[in-house]
């Protein structure tokens, strides 16, 4: 709150203070329909019984509890929470770390008398949690391990979703499922409804978190809980497994509640400042466990981080604008798009840079001698107005490494923006890099496109560009299936192994057709919020949306019609786009 009063005044602040209320109280509502049709009923819990008996992969699974003073009605609801699971295949290992509260023992020991799957242990001394993490995961035998906090709950479901998805990927390293924030007096709130594995997304913020079930042999190897990330344990221990693995899968239902109360992070991010500064280290080794040169920083929002990498080799990035040299009114003044996009790139901090801009023949004179002045080269097309195609004719051009292009109605907001893209562009898991893109009325004009039933759409299109988006989604780095061809880096190298973008896209798609292609290929394409432009949006050429262009992306990718087939996108937020806050 304190970043918007600081950048947008308390007149503003106040009123999105109040609207975010307001749709807080309007999601609550959604969030409540959407947990009565998704409840687990009796009747589901016995069909749940009868496919358990079919399942050929029923692997014992042990929970991992460290417990340290939790008042006893939350203890009490963690360890019900794990014996009223529909999957019995499971043992609970608990580490107490020397509490002191008088009830935290006698709880231990009557639940153990009744159950002996529950395992417990107590640590002579305090260690912290993961320390006490490791005790219990001494006790383990499973081979799978579950994570648990002692004040949160599982959803009865939670190891019978788990265990489905083992059977149907069996060489699962690692599963993570949505998750709910639940308050002292059962209101659920906050659902986190996640995209399958986004590496990208882990470097800003731990997204993994609950619920998570390990292989054991894989925290083993990678050493276990490590003390000096206490607060950010999970979420090192987490990017410590994805470099060994990419066997990674996302649930994607929610099968845990995080308990809010005064003294957790889920209730009040000041509550464990430290972990913050964990989790900046974890990110910061994990950049050199994957041999990335960067400093990672803290931003404005907890828990929230930004990697700078470094530029290797200083490359040349070639520029490409298409242009018909319009003019247009911006901020209350009559300006040449294409002169002032470029007068707004000769401010960048990166300057191995080239510029080529392709025409229909449509520039002036003075515009010529203006480009020729700036040491801008103009490559002419003689036909009719066609993106795809005009893109290509500059790429051919060019002489970069790596690509930018830029369409001629922008302009830079972020001085250091080459650097944020080149960054991630110069990895070679990378495919396209995005940056987030603004109006002159400060909304969002493109901040990542998803694929709905087929459909390419910018996500919080028209939204105000303030606040932190749905979990982090406006300050983060984000894998999306596309970004904008408005402003998108690519290697050549990857430009070249697509073929470029396909000119039977002249005008709509081709940018997202490109991505994909991308995609298929095997990279990650990336949206980057921390490198911002202003996007005067289509003024230089009209909308001229085309039905027969959707109809066409369409049928080249059917495979992208479902939903649920945009892995970046959770198909709950499609059914109840209310909970995208």
């Amino acid at each position: 709150m304190l970043t918007i009063i600081k950048e947008h005044g308390p007149k503003y602040a106040l009123q999105f203070l109040w609207g975010k209320l307001k749709k807080r109280l309007n999601n609550a509502r959604y969030y409540k329909n959407y947990l009565k049709q998704t409840a687990f009923t009796e009747a589901q819990i016995e069909e749940a019984k009868l496919e358990i008996r079919k399942l050929s992969i029923q692997p014992l699974i042990s929970i991992l509890m460290p417990v340290y003073n939790v008042d006893e009605k939350w203890l009490v609801k963690a360890i019900d929470s794990v014996r009223n699971q529909v999957y019995q295949n499971w043992e609970l290992c608990i580490a107490d770390d020397a509490s002191n509260k008088p009830h935290i023992k006698p709880v231990l020991e009557k639940y153990a008398s009744m159950d002996s799957r529950i395992k417990i242990t107590y640590r002579e001394q305090s260690g912290n949690i993961s320390a006490a993490s490791n005790t219990a995961l001494s006790l383990a035998q499973g081979e799978y391990v579950g994570l648990l906090d002692h004040d949160d709950e599982l959803t009865p479901n939670a190891l019978f979703e788990v265990v489905k998805w083992i059977n149907y990927y069996p060489d699962a390293d690692l599963l993570y499922s949505d998750e709910d924030k639940i308050d002292e007096n059962n209101n659920h709130f906050d659902a986190w409804f996640k995209p399958n594995w986004s590496p990208e997304y882990l470097y800003s913020h731990m997204y993994v978190c609950h619920f998570s079930v390990y292989r054991k042999s894989l925290i083993i190897e990678v050493g276990g809980f490590r003390s000096e990330f206490d607060g950010a344990q999970d979420y090192d221990l987490c990017l410590r497994v994805a470099t060994k693995t990419n066997a990674i899968y996302h649930i994607p239902k929610i099968l845990y509640h995080w308990r809010t109360i005064a003294t957790s992070t889920a209730a009040n991010p000041l509550a464990k400042t430290y972990a913050y500064e964990a989790g900046r280290k974890a990110v910061e080794e994990h950049l050199k466990r994957l041999q990335l040169v960067g400093k990672v920083s803290n931003t404005s929002y907890y828990g929230v981080y930004e990697t700078t990498f470094t530029i290797e080799a200083n490359p040349l990035v070639s520029i490409i604008i298409p242009s018909a040299g319009k003019r247009a009114m911006i901020k209350g003044k009559e300006i040449c798009l294409l002169m002032n996009c470029i007068d707004s790139i000769k401010k960048s901090s990166y300057h191995n840079i080239e510029i080529i801009v392709v025409d229909g023949n449509d520039l002036n004179a003075d515009i010529i001698a203006f480009c020729e002045s700036n040491k801008v080269r103009v490559v002419h097309v003689n036909a009719p107005f066609n993106f795809s195609e005009r893109m290509n004719k500059g790429v051919s051009e060019s002489k970069g490494d790596y690509l930018l292009l830029l369409n001629d109605d922008t302009e830079i907001a972020s001085n250091n923006w080459i650097e944020g893209l080149l960054g991630f562009a110069q990895q070679q898991a990378i495919g396209a890099v995005g940056a987030k893109l603004i109006t002159e009325q400060d909304r969002i004009q493109h901040a990542g496109i998803i694929c709905i039933d087929g459909a390419p759409g910018h996500i919080y299109y028209n939204q105000p560009n303030i606040g932190q988006g749905y979990f982090n989604a406006l300050c983060s780095y984000k894998n999306y299936l596309a970004v904008t061809g408005a402003c998108l880096m690519i290697s050549r190298t990857k430009w070249n192994e697509v073929k470029g973008m396909d000119e039977s896209f002249p005008v709509n798609y081709n940018d997202v057709d490109f991505c994909l292609k991308l995609h298929q290929q095997g990279y990650r394409n990336v949206f980057n919020a921390h490198v911002v432009l202003y996007h005067y949006e289509s003024i230089s050429r009209g909308k001229g949306f085309k039905p027969e262009e959707l109809l066409k992306f369409r049928n080249k990718w059917k495979q992208y019609e479902p939903a649920i087939s945009d892995p970046y996108y959770h198909q709950t937020l499609v059914a109840y786009p209310h909970l995208l806050r």
